[in-house]
């Protein structure tokens, strides 16, 4: 299957260059909300919607210092094994629901999110700039 739909932050590589998709291409979507979740920020948010595709095409992104001190390894793990840009080495969803990070019995942090950091991230989405979609 072969699709362009989607908000452009969470669409996968494969999606983006109009290839194949699978599963793993959710598994993609799912370590890009996990990012979102755990920090308030998108790790491939461009200025508009042609320069967040161009960050995801590219596949560069990292863990901002002063954003993920506070987030286990564990957790930065997971993100990092759904975030590849290839999709065969990415995590199944078995794999994920297997994850040391998910498999904890109390959560690793108690720190609650910024709701400032959130505020941010839905103000910069929404004014966000439309750029031509390909």
């Amino acid at each position: 299957v072969k699709v362009l739909h989607g908000t452009p932050e969470f669409m996968a590589p494969e999606v983006v260059a109009f290839e194949p998709v699978g599963f793993s291409t959710d598994m993609w979507s799912v370590g890009v909300i996990c990012y979102i979740l755990l920090s308030g920020e998108s790790p491939f948010q461009g200025d508009n919607d042609m320069e967040t595709l161009s960050n995801i095409t590219a596949a560069q992104w990292d863990f901002e210092e002063e954003t993920f001190s506070d987030i286990s390894q564990q957790a930065k793990d997971f993100i990092s094994q759904l975030l590849q840009k290839d999709p065969r080495h990415r995590l199944s969803s078995a794999g994920a629901l297997l994850h040391p990070w998910l498999q904890q019995p109390q959560p690793s942090s108690t720190k609650a999110l910024s709701k400032e950091r959130i505020k941010q991230f839905l103000t910069r989405r929404k004014w966000q700039v439309p750029g031509e979609m390909m």
